[in-house]
């Protein structure tokens, strides 16, 4: 292939990454920590394409540079688990960031620094059970939240979320790419460096766009069907008999309220009057006399309540400029359609309107 062609789609490639990184920081759309993790991955991916560029117009590399474009393998499986945990709407502490980012940051040393404690076959056995390590812990929790994942890609197009689960796919055809590669290595069948340079490159490229597609999600790409409302039977169950006193029932819903607080069953995908009364340690009869006697509405409504103050919270908070798709993704509706149903009963207008009117 032609050098300056070469040239040029390597500086495409970096230049693209820098601008994706300027949109990541600079625009208010979106989840920080989402953006955060998106900034570290495309940051990591600004290495290939840079040092390819450098190899070809300088005759001598520079270690640390080519170090960080090989050893980025390392990175993939933690920012792929912290990605999907985004999805799902799991929390993640610094200190959890921290931790999977010490073997990328003791691999690199080792080598930058040429200290040769540790054999070569050592360390590709490492490197197999760590991205092992991680393609493991994905599929199970992409497993264990596969009712969640399904209503992404159903009902909720176009949104963040939606295109972090292209990324989630990226990474792990990577992964298994790069130990594909290690293999060959291994096996004495050494790949083309400009070969590797191009599909690294090409890979950066392709994140960057959907990373630029999760800030500014073009309707272009998804055409998408409205959803039928969710009904819902609004219907009291017969109950057979009153079993709580006053007390009684001022005592559970304050253990209800206590619940909500620190669990928010409401965005649980598989929530349901039996379970959400075994997380309180009562049978289904007593939680449903609580809300139809007690409380004056029935589980759906509750749960639609709980949701819509929590798609408020989400609106009036300044620090992210959620888009309503993804409000209402967050808040825990089942689609897009049912979240403004609840939303213009409760406030005669619609999110975008309330949003334009109070923020």
């Amino acid at each position: 292939m032609n050098i300056e062609v070469l040239k040029f789609w390597f500086i495409f490639s970096f230049s693209l990454g820098c601008w994706t990184c300027v949109n990541l920081i600079v625009s208010r759309r979106g989840d920080k920590r989402v953006k955060y993790t998106l900034l570290s991955l495309i940051f990591l991916l600004l290495a290939p394409p840079f040092n390819a560029y450098v190899n070809l117009v300088s005759d001598e590399s520079v270690r640390w540079l080519t170090v960080a474009s090989q050893k980025l393998t390392w990175a993939y499986g933690p920012v792929m688990v912290a990605i999907i945990q985004h999805i799902l709407l799991k929390p993640i502490s610094r200190l959890s960031y921290s931790i999977q980012a010490l073997p990328l940051l003791l691999v690199s040393i080792h080598d930058i620094l040429n200290l040769q404690w540790l054999g070569d076959r050592v360390i590709i056995f490492l490197l197999f059970t760590h991205v092992f390590s991680y393609l493991a812990c994905a599929a199970w929790l992409l497993k264990s939240e596969r009712s969640r994942v399904l209503k992404i890609t159903t009902r909720f197009k176009n949104t963040s979320y939606y295109w972090l689960i292209f990324v989630v796919a990226g990474l792990f055809l990577v992964m298994l790419t790069d130990l594909t590669i290690v293999t060959s290595v291994m096996l004495g069948h050494l790949p083309s460096l400009t070969a590797l340079a191009i599909i690294g490159s090409v890979i950066a490229v392709l994140i960057d766009c959907i990373a630029l597609f999760s800030i500014y999600q073009p309707e272009i790409f998804v055409h998408e069907i409205d959803q039928q409302e969710e009904h819902t039977t609004a219907e009291k169950p017969q109950l057979r008999s009153i079993e709580l006193s006053p007390e009684a029932a001022r005592q559970l819903d304050e253990q209800l309220d206590a619940l909500i607080e620190t669990h928010k069953p409401y965005l649980d995908e598989d929530i349901s009057l039996p379970k959400l009364a075994s997380l309180l340690g009562v049978t289904s009869h007593q939680l449903s006399e609580l809300l139809n006697i007690h409380k004056s509405t029935n589980f759906y409504d509750f749960l639609n309540g709980l949701r819509y103050q929590e798609s408020l919270r989400l609106l009036l908070n300044n620090d992210d400029e959620l888009t309503i798709a993804d409000i209402a993704y967050r808040s825990g509706f089942n689609n897009r359609n049912s979240f403004y149903k609840v939303f213009k009963e409760k406030t005669g207008v619609t999110p975008t309107q309330y949003k334009r009117n109070n923020v």
